[in-house]
């Protein structure tokens, strides 16, 4: 809303985006920032980057579950209390590291500059609805501009993607191999909706997205550019990047008769047999939530055949159902607390309903979801789902 309160003002794009950024995806934004690389930092003002990153370490911590024997106070309340203090002075450190030459923009919003830099392979687009005007922002390598878009979501091509398309330049079927790329960002409502797939699905119709470019999401241009900055300065190490984990859960324990899913196993199989041909060792673990966490800090692809549930009332608590779903749920947070970015794994496949779907209307801008949370574990790539999939 107030992206387009700040467009309906007469400011620019840029101004719109910097509040835009800033009121979407806060809970991910704060894990991002907790874990930016800060290697520059280290070698210019070593000093402040180490107390920046023991803050920052203990602030990422989860919260214990253990008791703290011979304190009259709550646990809970000492820990709360201990990560309040910590969080003050994590922001005295941050604004004496703003003070510093060439860090005045350390965690803040990404400048005009930073922003066009983050579509050096191809456009940014970022969809904005509101009750007061639609727009679409288009960050391209040497300009940002914006494009008014229909009020209501009638038809995503006609009232988005069309529009989009040919403000992009993009009017044509590709004619070649080299096929632009295109980052989506929906926000509001529109989170639902698969762009990628907008368009006239017709015999002889070129009027879709698929023809035209490919399509990736992420949730912000912030979550973008740490992923590519985290990439380019990291490289695998160690024999477990050669792993690829395998789960098919065909059964479920506690779902009903009908939700066996006999092609699950067939699915796997299937990739096992492939593996070799990518140089890639196939692992299939206990299929229960620790042995699973275990072997993904050493994976380098993930691919999961099984139930998916998306959680109505809190999305962190949405969860991939192995054999101890029932006592011990994968879930969303614990795939958040996770942390495996230096293992650099590469791909998370999740072949389960509703895995990119957060059903709670007033989180839906904060894309609490489980694909979302495979990205922020540390996968460079992942593949999800909006609704049911048929086995």
């Amino acid at each position: 809303m107030a992206a387009a309160i700040c467009l309906e003002a007469g400011k620019d794009e840029h101004q719109a985006l910097e509040l835009l950024e800033l009121g979407r995806c806060v809970i991910a934004g704060l894990l991002l920032e907790m874990r930016t690389d800060i290697s520059v930092l280290k070698q210019q003002h070593p000093m402040l980057a180490a107390e920046f990153e023991s803050l920052r370490n203990e602030l990422d911590l989860p919260p214990s579950k253990t008791t703290l024997l011979g304190d009259t106070a709550s646990p809970w309340k000492v820990q709360a209390n201990q990560r309040f203090e910590a969080d003050e002075r994590l922001k005295e450190i941050i604004t004496k590291i703003r003070g510093q030459p060439d860090f005045q923009n350390f965690l803040l919003p990404p400048t005009h500059e930073e922003l066009m830099a983050a579509a050096s392979e191809g456009p940014i687009v970022i969809i904005n609805v509101s009750p007061y005007r639609c727009d679409a922002f288009l960050i391209e390598h040497q300009k940002i501009k914006s494009v008014g878009l229909a009020s209501t979501l009638e038809w995503l091509w006609t009232a988005a993607a069309g529009p989009i398309m040919d403000a992009l330049g993009y009017q044509h079927p590709c004619s070649n191999d080299n096929w632009p790329h295109v980052w989506w960002i929906p926000t509001g409502a529109l989170s639902h909706f698969p762009i990628h797939a907008a368009g006239f699905h017709t015999k002889g119709s070129t009027k879709t997205v698929l023809d035209r470019v490919m399509s990736s999401y992420t949730s912000s241009v912030k979550a973008l550019r740490y992923g590519r900055r985290l990439h380019s300065v990291r490289r695998p190490t160690g024999p477990g990047l050669k792993h690829a984990l395998l789960v098919a859960m065909q059964e479920t324990p506690s779902l009903s008769s009908g939700s066996a899913l006999p092609f699950a196993a067939k699915e796997v199989g299937m990739l096992a047999d492939f593996c070799p041909s990518l140089q890639l060792e196939a692992v299939i673990p206990p299929r229960r939530k620790e042995k699973v966490l275990e072997h993904l800090r050493t994976c380098k692809i993930f691919h999961f055949a099984g139930h998916g549930r998306s959680d109505p009332l809190d999305p962190a608590r949405s969860c991939l159902l192995l054999d101890d779903w029932n006592k011990s749920p994968l879930t969303v947070g614990d795939l958040r607390d996770l942390n495996i970015q230096e293992s650099f794994p590469f791909l998370g496949y999740l072949s389960a309903c509703s895995t990119s779907a957060n059903r709670v209307n007033r989180l839906v801008d904060e894309g609490i979801h489980l694909a979302s949370a495979f990205q922020l574990a540390g996968f460079r790539h992942v593949i999800g789902t909006l609704w049911e999939v048929s086995d």
